[in-house]
């Protein structure tokens, strides 16, 4: 048998506890900064180049956290 609780209003906080934690929520921080950057310049490439930039250091990111210093289980 299920019981329904009611709602207390309260607002769940997420918890960033590990290092993983912290680097799956800067991901996409340099992917956002490029496009930022790329938007205020005046030449038409350079989004593509901001944009590629900026999706370079995400990737560098998600690297270092898989191989370089990948969680272990355990």
């Amino acid at each position: 048998m299920s019981v329904r609780k009611r709602p207390t209003g309260e607002t769940v906080v997420p918890a960033l506890k590990s290092r993983y934690d912290w680097l799956l929520a800067l991901l996409p921080l340099p992917s956002l900064l490029g496009v930022f950057a790329a938007s205020f310049a005046d030449v038409q490439v350079a989004f593509g180049v901001g944009v590629g930039v900026g999706g370079l250091s995400s990737a560098a990111l998600l690297a270092y956290g898989l191989f370089v210093d990948p969680p272990l289980s355990g």
